[in-house]
């Protein structure tokens, strides 16, 4: 994290800039928010560069990006792609990079290895079935979010339907991690991903690159005729390493059997090592004048007319003060480079473009459990924040538990009259005298209401949030409208609890801005949550708006 320079932009998009992320030679990532004060990665191409080829990427990745809708993978905020200076926004998620959690800790604990090769392989599963591959998975291109890893850096993705931009006599990838075929030149395939894989998980487990250092020429040949380096590695996780580092793409395991046998590793956010290396998400400034207290934006910024106003900006100015030393001690390090290589080289062929990080403030995932919806960022144990209750309630931002994989995608359609697929509730005997509330014929209102009882003993000291799911793909270019309400107490008994959409959903740590109720199937999945703030799913029902 630095501070913006005087000829950096003071907005880009629309969108204030806080800080500088990161550079490279193609240009500069920053620091943004949104006005609803989510944090987001600006990715911008810097003036005067008209090389056609690098040009074209670029619009390549916007348009991955944007078609990319996975709980792995940032979400698109927006992208100005008409003139220059050319620009990308998609969430900012916290926590460090793998390379740099190995480089300053060392490897991975062999259960945590395990349990990462499990979630990128769900990862990388989840946007192969979107007709994409993302052909530079490396340690660097995977960030150690509170919840999860997200897979970054989508420059040289490609999906199914998209043309071959690298010229005759190039490939991209990095060396070290690049499969032997995209080596050769050969059409990379889904396979080439899980080699990649193969690469990342090594480096975990042993915190070397894959296949050596030195020369990249060296590497190259390493990587297609000598063995991935395990020296140490645990026995079952080289086992797997091993089955997705063979040379032939048909001889590596599939991604769906890889998930298969890594499935009883567990959760990764769960997992104490993991949690370490991920951290806490760092307080960040919200409004240019907090990130002018932090010394982050030139003071003459956070005067600018129209930028700050009346009362917010006093209170802006007064907040900062306590951003100033969170800030300014280096929570983040800066991890968005536009061209590097990961352990082994750099040149032509190790291509980067400067990982728009995705952001997850507040917790949620793209297109699987879209941005602000799936496990929120941060630890499972917090002091409960403001809004708890003095009788022990939870605090009011949540810690959405995800208990399967499949969780992301679960959704309400009026087709099945029933949300799919099936998820197990936290407490299956509760759930049994559960009975949810929404409209069930076609809706055409703007506020809705929807409510939630157990019929027979509602369990006293019982809180419940609602997590609210837009219809899919609905806001374009937007971030995906997935928002949680604060947690409810239960009244008791056999009594109704009810809040209403979109007027509960509209604050701070909502995770993302209500979107006005528009036409399509909604769905809203109830959350028990306990004191220390983790939300647990309980139930989920939904509606249409015609």
């Amino acid at each position: 994290m630095e501070p913006v320079r005087p000829e950096d932009p003071a907005r880009i998009g629309g969108y204030p800039v806080l800080a500088r992320i990161g550079a490279g030679g193609m240009g500069q990532v920053y620091l943004g928010v949104t006005g609803g004060a989510r944090h987001i990665a600006l990715k911008v191409i810097r003036d005067g560069f008209e090389n056609p080829e690098a040009l074209a990427r670029f619009r390549r990745e916007v348009a991955t990006v944007e078609r990319v809708r996975s709980r792995f993978a940032a979400a698109m905020v927006g992208a100005g792609l008409d003139a220059p200076p050319y620009w990308l926004a998609t969430e900012y998620v916290p926590g460090p990079t793998l390379r740099q959690a190995v480089a300053l800790h060392g490897p991975l604990p062999p259960d945590t290895c395990l349990r990462l090769l499990s979630a990128l392989a769900w990862g990388l599963l989840d946007i192969h079935r979107q007709g994409v591959q993302h052909r530079d998975l490396k340690p660097g291109n995977v960030i150690l979010a509170p919840d999860g890893p997200r897979l970054i850096d989508f420059g040289i993705a490609r999906g199914e339907d998209q043309t071959q931009i690298t010229r005759t006599g190039a490939w991209n990838g990095t060396p070290g991690y690049v499969a032997p075929e995209v080596v050769r030149e050969q059409s990379p395939l889904p396979a080439s991903d899980v080699f990649s894989l193969a690469g990342t998980i090594a480096y975990a487990a042993t915190g070397r690159p894959p296949f050596g250092g030195g020369r990249i020429e060296a590497i190259i040949h390493r990587t297609l005729s000598g063995e991935i380096d395990l020296d140490g590695a645990d026995p079952r996780v080289a086992e797997l390493v091993e089955a997705c580092a063979r040379k032939e793409p048909g001889e590596r395991i599939t991604l769906d059997r890889l998930a298969e046998l890594t499935a009883a590793a567990g959760a990764l956010a769960e997992d104490p090592a993991y949690r370490r290396l991920a951290g806490a998400p760092p307080a960040l400034p919200v409004t240019v004048a907090q990130a002018a207290a932090a010394g982050l934006v030139p003071p003459d910024r956070a005067r600018a007319p129209g930028l700050l106003g009346g009362r917010r900006r006093a209170a802006a100015l007064a907040a900062g003060a306590g951003v100033v030393a969170v800030v300014l001690a280096g929570a983040l390090a800066a991890r968005y480079a536009f061209d590097g290589g990961d352990g082994g080289g750099g040149g032509p062929s190790a291509t980067r473009s400067g990982g728009a990080a995705a952001a997850k403030t507040g917790g949620t995932t793209a297109g699987g459990a879209p941005t602000g919806s799936s496990p929120g960022a941060g630890g499972s144990t917090r002091s409960p924040a403001a809004g708890a209750t003095r009788t022990g309630g939870p605090p009011d931002n949540v810690l959405v538990k995800q208990p399967t994989d499949d969780f992301g995608s679960l959704a309400w359609t009026k087709a099945n009259s029933n949300c799919l697929p099936a998820i197990r509730p936290e407490n299956g005997n509760l759930a049994t005298q559960m009975q949810t509330s929404a409209p069930r014929v076609p809706y055409g209102g703007k506020n809705v209401e929807l409510g939630v009882r157990f019929k027979f003993a509602g369990p006293a000291h019982y809180y419940l949030a609602v997590q609210m799911r837009p219809p899919a793909g609905m806001g374009g270019n937007m971030v995906t409208g997935v928002v949680n309400s604060k947690p409810r107490p239960y009244p008791g008994g056999s009594g109704w609890l009810y809040v209403h959409y979109p007027a509960d959903f509209k604050w701070s740590g909502a995770g993302g801005e209500a979107f006005a109720l528009a036409k399509g199937d909604w769905t809203a999945i109830w959350l028990h949550v306990k004191p220390n703030g983790d939300a647990y799913y309980m139930g989920c029902d939904g509606f249409t708006v015609k």
